[in-house]
C-alpha cells in the first residue's frame, strides 16, 4: 500500500482547526464507526510509523503506566513497534517476541553523546570536542573513536547503553499517548539488548524514582541555580542555561524554558556533568555551599549503603549455593559473568576479583563507586543489579536446591533498603 493512498485531504478551515502547518500532511490509521485516529505526517517524530502494520493497541498513559504495557507485550511475547508521544516527546521501542531490541528518541538528552558523558565513558571536554566537529554527515561515535576518545568496542556498549536509557526514561512519564503496531518491524542497524525487557522495566522504575527524588530536591525554595562559564550548548540545554539568568528557582526556570520538570531535571543533571551550572542549597549547621547530590543521586554515605546492601544480598543468594555445589564452582561461574557485566560497567566492574564463595568486597567497589564521575548510585543498581539477577536465575533453577523461593523470600527486608 502506498503511504500517499492513505493521506487524508482537508479544507484550509479543517487544517488550521486542526494545527497543521503548510508542509505537514495527515493520514488515517484506523478508523470505525464512531472514531478516526489520525497520523500527522511531516513533523519531527522519533521513528518513521509502519504503514504495513497492524495498529492493534491504543493507550492514555495516565489510565495505563507505560511499565504496564511493556510488561504485558514481554509476557504475551509481542512483537512490533510501540510509540509514545506526549507534547514535543517522542520515543520509540521495538520488539521481538517481547524483547525490546531498539529504541529511539527525539530527546537530546537521549543522544549518544549524552548517554557516554553521564556514564563517565568520556569527559566533558571530549564531548564538547567531538560536538564541535560533529555534522549532519557525519556519524558522532565515528568522531570519538577517529579522535581517539573511546574505541570501537566502548562504541557498541555505549549505543546499547543508549538504548536502554531509552526505555528506562519511558516510565518517567505519566501522561501521553501511547500506539504499538504488531508484526516485525526492523530498523536500520538493529543493536540487540543484553537485558531483557523484564529487567529494563525494573530498572526504569528505579530511575524515575531517583530522578523524582533528585527533582524534589531541585525543586525546593531553597536550591539556589547558578551559571557557570558557558560551554557551547544548543536546544533544550541552552533554553535551560539561559533561563536560569533572573530566575527564582527551578520552576520558574522550567517555565522560561518551557520544558516539563522531569526533562528539566534531567537536562539539568547533564548541565552540572558538563560543567555548566552549579546547584547549592544551604542545610541546617552547612554554609552557603550546602550538600547536593552526586550526579542526581544520594551523597557518600547513600553510596556506601547501597553497596553494602547489594553485596549482602550477593552473599545471601551465594549461600544456599555453595552450600550444595561447594565454593569453587560458585566462585567461577560469578567470575564470569562479574567479567561480562564489566564491559558495561567499567568504573565498577571493571578487574574486580570474586573471592571464596562468590564474595565481594564492598570497600572496593564503594571506592570505585565514589571515584565514578556520573550518577554512582543509579551506576551501582545497575552494575550490581545484573550479578544478583544472575544468582536469582541460578537459585530457582538449580537441581539440587528443593525450595528456593524460602531464600528469596528471606531476603525481603534487605531487598526493601535497595
Amino acid at each position: 500500500m502506498a503511504r500517499s493512498a492513505t493521506e487524508a485531504q482537508f479544507t484550509s478551515e479543517q487544517r488550521s482547526w486542526l494545527g497543521l502547518s503548510e508542509n505537514e500532511s495527515v493520514r488515517v490509521l484506523t478508523s470505525g464507526s464512531h472514531t478516526i485516529l489520525l497520523e500527522r505526517c511531516g513533523g519531527e517524530t522519533a521513528a518513521a510509523l509502519p504503514w504495513d502494520r497492524e495498529l492493534v493497541l491504543t493507550a492514555d498513559v495516565r489510565a495505563f503506566a507505560l511499565a504496564d504495557l511493556l510488561q504485558m507485550l514481554h509476557a504475551s511475547a509481542k512483537s512490533g513497534f510501540l510509540y509514545f508521544e506526549t507534547g514535543n516527546h517522542a520515543k520509540a521501542v521495538y520488539l521481538n517476541h517481547g524483547e525490546v531490541v531498539f529504541a529511539t528518541s527525539n530527546q537530546m538528552v537521549d543522544r549518544l553523546g549524552q548517554t557516554l558523558l553521564r556514564a563517565g565513558t568520556i569527559t566533558a571536554e571530549q564531548f564538547r570536542e567531538a560536538r564541535d566537529a560533529f555534522s549532519p554527515q557525519t556519524r558522532f561515535g565515528k568522531i570519538l573513536v577517529e579522535r581517539g576518545y573511546i574505541e570501537p568496542r566502548q562504541l557498541w556498549n555505549g549505543v546499547r547503553l543508549q538504548i536502554e536509557e531509552i526505555v528506562r526514561s519511558l516510565f518517567s512519564y505519566g501522561a501521553g499517548t501511547v500506539l504499538f503496531w504488531e508484526g516485525e518491524v526492523r530498523p536500520d542497524n538493529v543493536v540487540r539488548l543484553a537485558l531483557p525487557t523484564r529487567r529494563l522495566v525494573a530498572e526504569g522504575l528505579q530511575q524515575r524514582d531517583e530522578l523524582l527524588k533528585f527533582l524534589a530536591w531541585v525543586e525546593d525554595p531553597r536550591t539556589r541555580l547558578e551559571q557557570l562559564s558557558g560551554p557551547k550548548l544548543s536546544g533544550t540545554e541552552q533554553a535551560i542555561y539561559e533561563a536560569i539568568e533572573g530566575a527564582t528557582g527551578f520552576c520558574e526556570v522550567c517555565r522560561k524554558a518551557g520544558i516539563d520538570p522531569l526533562s528539566g531535571a534531567r537536562t539539568m543533571r547533564l548541565l552540572r556533568l558538563l560543567g555548566a551550572v552549579k546547584l547549592t542549597r544551604p542545610e541546617e549547621g552547612q554554609g552557603a555551599a550546602g550538600r547536593q547530590p552526586q550526579g542526581g543521586t544520594h551523597d557518600d554515605d547513600a553510596v556506601r549503603e547501597c553497596v553494602e546492601a547489594h553485596v549482602k544480598i550477593l552473599a545471601e543468594l551465594a549461600t544456599p549455593i555453595v552450600a550444595v555445589d561447594g565454593s569453587a564452582g560458585l566462585r567461577g561461574r560469578l567470575a564470569g559473568i562479574v567479567e561480562e557485566t564489566a564491559e558495561r560497567f567499567p568504573a565498577i566492574l571493571g578487574g574486580v576479583v570474586v573471592g571464596p564463595g562468590g564474595a565481594l568486597d564492598p570497600v572496593e567497589i564503594t571506592q570505585r563507586a565514589l571515584r565514578f564521575p556520573g550518577e554512582r548510585e543509579c551506576e551501582v543498581r545497575l552494575a550490581l543489579g545484573q550479578l544478583i539477577s544472575y544468582l536469582e536465575f541460578e537459585l530457582m533453577n538449580h537441581p539440587k536446591i528443593d525450595d528456593p523461593e524460602q531464600f528469596l523470600e528471606g531476603l525481603e527486608t534487605i531487598r526493601a533498603q535497595l
